[in-house]
């Protein structure tokens, strides 16, 4: 069986908010949001500068990828994309589909970029581990302090 990518449009919002607050919950994230603020937030990103691939194998949907694509602030020939969220549902993970999602990203989405960069919670380790069997590295670690 095949995955495939299929281009996120708004009829697919509420399927990306609920998997979005899976993925909240599955990282530990502090977001407080629900699905209806999800849907709102979700709506915006598509709406701006950020496109979405749902994940398929088959009908089945694997997951979605939330991406933005930019200029490299230090090259002006290089080009960057941003995955802000990535998100396999569970009975999907630790069966390759994951990293065969994000290779289908770099292959038909991501050809003609030159860096591809994530934010990983600290405390997801699993997190950590995925992302670097996708062959990334770390590259900064970005502290906060509630005041």
């Amino acid at each position: 069986m095949k995955l495939t990518l299929k281009l996120a449009t708004e009829a697919d919002i509420s399927l990306l908010a609920k998997m979005n607050k899976q993925l909240i919950d599955d990282e530990g994230n502090s977001n407080p949001m629900n699905v209806e603020q999800l849907e709102v937030r979700m709506k915006v990103f598509l709406a701006t500068d950020y496109l979405a691939d749902i994940i398929l194998l088959e009908d089945a949907i694997v997951g979605y990828a939330l991406y933005r694509f930019s200029d490299n602030d230090t090259n002006s020939h290089c080009k960057d994309v941003y995955i802000r969220q990535y998100f396999i549902v569970d009975r999907f993970r630790c069966k390759g589909y994951g990293i065969r999602g994000v290779e289908l990203l770099k292959e038909q989405r991501f050809a003609s970029i030159d860096i591809l960069s994530v934010d990983v919670l600290a405390a997801n380790h699993s997190g950590h581990q995925f992302w670097l069997k996708a062959g990334l590295q770390p590259y900064v670690i970005n502290m906060k302090v509630k005041l």
